[in-house]
């Protein structure tokens, strides 16, 4: 690569690296959003999500085309740089640390998702035991257990003779 198209690729780059930055601060807003139970703020929070994570697309489907045009084949998956003859100058060594960057990022973001994950699990939960006690359903009288094995053999018959 010529230290012009380097110099392209960086600019690009740490535009991927502020779109991140930002989901980074997306993904806790999502979290006490779903702490608090504040639907509107979610709703704003998804609504933001979805077009940072459309843009991030976006940003990678041109990074590929950037580098398809430098005469690379890289797929849009792919987030090293591509074989290049070694040359050691600043836009290479910058490059390279905005990959490592970017790749930081992103596994700091399935982190966060997964840990929204969770927390919306956890309050799926507890709203389907508070609509069983509003519903006065037993906890005895649950026909099958969390591991989906049978429950207690009265909620069972009381099927069976219905």
């Amino acid at each position: 690569m010529t230290e012009e198209q380097l110099l392209e690729l960086n600019t690009l780059l740490k535009q991927g690296i502020l779109l991140l930055e930002s989901l980074t601060s997306i993904y806790d807003k999502e979290l006490e959003a779903l702490s608090s139970k504040d639907l509107d703020k979610l709703s704003d929070t998804t609504q933001e999500k979805m077009s940072l994570l459309n843009k991030f697309h976006n940003f990678t489907l041109e990074r590929v085309e950037l580098l398809k045009s430098f005469g690379h084949d890289i797929t849009s998956d792919q987030y090293s740089l591509p074989e290049a003859p070694k040359v050691d100058s600043q836009g290479s060594k910058a490059a390279s640390e905005n990959y490592a960057v970017i790749k930081q990022f992103l596994k700091e973001l399935q982190q966060k998702n997964k840990r929204n994950e969770q927390a919306i699990y956890r309050n799926q939960q507890n709203v389907t035991q508070l609509l069983a006690i509003v519903r006065g359903h037993k906890k005895q009288d649950q026909l099958y257990n969390k591991s989906g094995g049978s429950g207690l053999y009265k909620a069972q018959s009381r099927i069976g003779k219905a």
